[in-house]
């Protein structure tokens, strides 16, 4: 195990550098540019002496792009991803800011969603084809079919309609006043994961049945082991390998992909400063933060395959 992750770590390093590399040329291929983008601001708030060679000095594209990309690349060896074009701080201190709000709204969006579609999951497989798996099917595909931006503004404007009722706006940390915290997370979150666990219930369904088909579980009922324990200690255990794989590839996609809801529900997290960083075209902004998104992926994998072990010690990892 231990050579294993330490194999697993020696690979982050070039996978990091080549998405560094694919990420600088593509913010680079995009029309328009952070010059012209600074210098109409400039030239808007009345700066009259601003030009593009002087903004292109200001901003340290004036030397080569391959210099550029060394530059930057050195900066991350050292901790350092550079400054923001237009905000008036580091990238690393504006990435730590928001990134907590997303990690708390990926967190509460992953554990709803599991807490709905695991047991409902395993429910419909253990009754399959009754009245309630049937049920429990065709609102998992409504749920699929329901776009998250449309749902989360029908619940964002109706209660504010009827009942005069809207989460709060303002981002308060959870350790400072957990309660307005969660008011804020709470109904975006619920959002998020009945429109996630919609596919992930099928999933979990899925390969349950596949599981209880298997011939050691056929053996363990046939020794009159109690379909209970059949169902959890047996089936479920084998059952969760795929699952997990589907669990954290949803985990990533949460961190960066709550973008609708985080601008709907003024949730101040990273999905929206990308977007923002984007339309700015605020270079180290958005190379920071999808070197962060990259890192958290790669992250992931790694314990995705720990976790294979875990619950499959026939499973070797080298």
């Amino acid at each position: 195990m231990g050579k294993y992750l330490v194999k697993r770590i020696v690979l982050l390093i070039p996978t990091l550098i080549l998405v560094c590399l694919v990420v600088f040329i593509m913010m680079r291929c995009l029309p328009g540019g952070a010059v012209e983008a600074l210098l109409y601001k400039l030239q808007a708030a009345g700066d009259t002496t601003a030009t593009t060679e002087s903004v292109e000095r200001m901003l340290g594209l004036d030397r080569p792009a391959v210099t550029q990309f060394f530059v930057w690349l050195w900066g991350v060896v050292r901790g350092d991803l550079g400054n923001c074009f237009f905000q008036n701080e580091t990238v690393s201190h504006c990435i730590g800011r928001q990134i907590v709000p997303s990690l708390e709204l990926g967190f509460l969006i992953l554990i709803i969603s599991n807490l709905i579609s695991i047991p409902l999951g395993v429910f419909c497989a253990a009754h399959q084809d009754s009245v309630s798996d049937h049920t429990i099917r065709i609102i998992s595909l409504l749920l699929m079919s329901i776009p998250v931006f449309w749902i989360a503004t029908i619940v964002l404007i109706y209660p504010a309609l009827w009942w005069r009722w809207a989460p709060p706006t303002e981002y308060v940390h959870f350790f400072d006043d957990p309660i307005t915290n969660l008011k804020m997370f709470i109904v975006p979150a619920i959002l998020g994961a009945v429109t996630n666990c919609g596919m992930q219930l099928r999933y979990v369904r899925t390969v349950t049945l596949e599981t209880m088909r298997a011939d050691y579980v056929r053996t363990a009922r046939a020794k009159g082991v109690p379909q209970r324990k059949v169902l959890f200690h047996h089936a479920l255990r084998n059952a969760m390998l795929p699952v997990i794989t589907l669990v954290g590839g949803s985990v990533a996609a949460m961190v960066g992909g709550s973008v609708i809801l985080e601008s709907l529900y003024s949730i101040p997290g990273i999905g929206a400063l990308v977007v923002t960083a984007l339309n700015n075209r605020d270079y180290p902004l958005v190379q920071g933060c999808v070197l962060v998104f990259s890192f958290i992926v790669m992250v992931i994998n790694v314990i995705v395959d720990v976790l294979y072990k875990k619950f499959d010690p026939r499973i070797t990892l080298e």
